[in-house]
């Protein structure tokens, strides 16, 4: 995996709407649900023909780590439909982290996807949350043919999103597409070793350029040297008469 590429998972996610307190005539506008789940496997991912598992370990979406983010709660993966936000704690959508995991919070905006997303809530239409990450710390372990990816921390989560097709069956809203190959134990020690040899390769290249700058110098250090000497010779041999 690659911290420039971002990820994205869906989870079955149980998303609600919170009952109308008391004495409320109109119904709740309030969402919620758990968009990352811990400790749990998720279904079979493809990325590109390599077939995997994850799970996201409690210590890779902490509530310190979610307070230095910016993340926004998107309808169906479409950035431009962005219907509450959590930047650094502070905005429309509420964040916070039990034993469970990540939960999320917000009043629908009165509007139409405000609106769309009530009613398709409701309907059961929606039933997973997805979260938009780009990886930082992970694992991966092989069993046979079985591959595991272990989360242990994010770069960063920019976005949760409200759709279907969950990837994690615990949860209560979410999805994600993959955007990055897996990188398992043998390809990361194959590219450590290449990133290596091409580190020695470009050293030694500098060295060879240094080389013969210090060889060109010395060069013309010597070529001056051997003027100045004819010159002083020349010089010498002349008869100079006033």
């Amino acid at each position: 995996m690659d911290a420039r590429k971002r990820e994205i998972r869906t989870v079955d996610c149980q998303l609600s709407i919170r009952e109308a307190e008391e004495g409320q005539e109109s119904q709740s506008r309030t969402i919620t649900g758990t968009a990352i789940v811990f400790n749990a496997e998720s279904e079979v991912l493809d990325d590109w023909g390599e077939r995997f598992r994850e799970v996201i370990l409690p210590e890779a979406a902490t509530m310190e780590f979610l307070n230095t983010q910016d993340v926004k709660m998107n309808l169906l993966h479409e950035r431009e439909l962005t219907i509450a936000r959590c930047n650094k704690g502070k905005g429309s959508m509420r964040l916070w982290v039990d034993e469970q995991g990540v939960n999320f919070e917000f009043e629908a905006p009165k509007c139409d996807i405000g609106e769309r997303c009530l009613e398709m809530v409701k309907r059961g239409d929606y039933s997973g949350c997805s979260f938009e990450f780009y990886p930082k710390d992970y694992d991966v372990i092989r069993e046979g043919d079985d591959v595991k990816v272990i989360h242990k921390s994010f770069e960063f989560i920019s976005a949760l999103t409200i759709g279907m097709d969950p990837a994690y069956r615990q949860t209560s809203v979410n999805a994600r597409e993959l955007a990055k190959p897996v990188e398992t134990e043998e390809d990361k020690a194959a590219r450590e070793a290449a990133e290596a040899a091409a580190e020695q390769a470009k050293r030694e290249q500098e060295a060879r350029e240094i080389q013969e700058k210090k060889d060109m110098m010395d060069r013309e250090m010597r070529r001056r040297a051997e003027h100045l000497k004819s010159l002083s010779a020349f010089d010498d041999k002349i008869d100079y008469q006033y």
